[in-house]
């Protein structure tokens, strides 16, 4: 089960949904509106050595843009 991003154009809200069937209609949370837009999204992985010495670490220094400062 994949959740989704969307966007409203009537309230110019994005929202995310959990989506259990493709016959679902979605709705935007905001103002119900059910014309709302599917967005593309990216996703990050991490795996491997990196990944598992990073389980202890402390580093408090990672945004969601950049963690290269810790790793």
């Amino acid at each position: 089960m994949p959740i989704y991003e969307y966007h409203c154009d009537k309230c110019n809200e994005d929202f995310e949904k959990l989506v259990f069937s493709t016959s679902e209609e979605i709705a935007c949370p905001k103002c119900d509106n059910k014309k709302v837009e599917k967005l593309m999204s990216g996703f990050s992985h991490k795996s491997g050595e990196n990944f598992n010495s990073s389980l202890g670490s402390s580093c408090t220094g990672c945004s969601s843009t950049d963690c290269g400062s810790c790793h």
